[in-house]
């Protein structure tokens, strides 16, 4: 499979930060022992303190467990913004801000080359993934090659999984972290000849260097 999925490499930790006190440390220099034993003893000497003041580390940023399973309105989180309708097949399309800002230098750069990189989806919320899980499992949305999983899978394991093939569960996806974007087309075949095959081997070339990376090579 081909679909040209991407992740936006940022890390996505749950942590907090304590502050420490520096200390100060007292420098002395001894001198060479020499037969005079007060001239033996080590006598202090005073340094300039020249060094630069210590930098205060950036605070780790925290995720919520409801953040990490999609659980959030991303139209009215601080951290989204809009997709350009430039970019995308579509207005209304949501990415982090720094996901967003690489996606577009990105976008810029494949065009120079005359690649066009159109987002297809991005950010989607448990909400949203969870209407499409079940679009699938219930049949009134079609999975690979125009299949009704509802007919032709009728065992729940096995139609479960097939689903996963091509689908998060909701509260899993990675597109609920506004890092993720489709690309393009969600047609496998699209990728593998012809000016598919051009914008995919450009993505493998150099999607890394914007921060990304396909799933699926």
């Amino acid at each position: 499979m081909r679909i040209l999925l991407l992740i936006m490499l940022l890390p996505l930790v749950h942590a907090c930060t304590q502050q420490g006190t520096a200390q100060t440390e007292q420098v002395s220099i001894l001198p060479e022992a020499t037969t005079d034993s007060a001239a033996a003893m080590p006598q202090p000497v005073a340094v300039a303190d020249n060094a630069p003041a210590p930098t205060t580390a950036e605070p780790i940023q925290e995720f919520t467990i409801e953040y990490l399973t999609g659980k959030f309105d991303p139209a009215q989180h601080p951290d989204f913004v809009k997709v350009d309708a430039k970019y995308a097949d579509k207005e209304g399309h949501l990415l982090r801000k720094d996901a967003y800002e690489s996606f577009v230098k990105m976008a810029e750069a494949a065009k120079a080359e005359g690649i066009t990189l159109t987002i297809i989806s991005a950010t989607r919320n448990f909400e949203k993934q969870r209407g499409i899980w079940e679009g699938k499992w219930t049949g009134s949305r079609l999975i690979e090659n125009g299949a009704n999983a509802a007919k032709k899978y009728p065992n729940p394991k096995t139609r479960s999984l097939k689903i996963l093939e091509y689908s998060s569960m909701p509260g899993s996806s990675r597109h609920h972290w506004g890092t993720d974007v489709d690309l393009n087309d969600l047609d496998n075949f699209t990728f593998e000849k012809g000016p598919g095959k051009k914008v995919y081997d450009w993505m493998v070339a150099y999607a890394h260097e914007y921060g990304f990376l396909s799933t699926l090579y």
